[in-house]
């Protein structure tokens, strides 16, 4: 009996620990987007800004670099008359060694997931999520929309530096697609309490 008892309660907890997650980062992902944002022609260009992360042993893409690098591409508008990847990051755990965290993800987008190459494009030098965002700005500044991809927490985080650097640009964010119900669930939690 307290066996089941116990049993439930955790199961009840780990429940709750869940819906507490899953409605964090759906809240979050709504979030620092332009309050009236003007309208976007039919056919307009599309700019997605996929944020770094650091690479496996031997510049292999780890779990959260082809997640996001995933995130970017179910963000495309079919719609958009053209949509480029805009890839980002340096090494910083390796500077001058090996490949850069935007080479690795545009290379997983390219070769595993089917991008076009004339659709991406790569910066990197950015050691830092602020970087990411300042060095990207000179390629993204034509483009009548913009995206940010990335995990939820760190998608947020770089709408805010765009608009601290750029407002101009920010006020043509649209969002990204960081967050789908009962994706990656088991890892969710970590994602809500881990806020880079």
């Amino acid at each position: 009996m307290n066996r089941t008892r116990l049993l439930l309660g955790a199961a009840a907890a780990a429940g709750a620990v869940l819906l507490w997650s899953e409605w964090t980062l759906w809240r979050v992902s709504r979030q620092d987007y332009p309050a009236a944002a003007p309208p976007v022609s039919p056919g307009a260009d599309e700019a997605i800004v996929v944020l770094g992360f650091p690479s496996r042993r031997g510049d292999r893409p780890g779990l959260v670099q082809r997640y996001r690098t995933r995130i970017a591409l179910r963000s495309r508008d079919p719609r958009a008359g053209r949509s480029v990847l805009v890839f980002t990051g340096t090494s910083p755990r390796r500077p001058r060694a090996g490949r850069s965290e935007a080479a690795v993800m545009a290379d997983y987008a390219v070769g595993r997931l089917g991008v076009d190459p004339g659709d991406v494009l790569l910066e990197e030098k950015a050691t830092s999520t602020w970087e990411n965002i300042a060095l990207t700005l000179p390629m993204i500044d034509s483009f009548p929309v913009v995206k940010i991809a990335s995990t939820t927490f760190h998608a947020r985080k770089g709408r805010r530096y765009l608009r601290r650097q750029a407002p101009g640009v920010a006020a043509r964010l649209r969002p990204a697609r960081d967050h789908r119900p009962g994706e990656l669930l088991w890892l969710k939690p970590l994602f809500a309490l881990y806020r880079r």
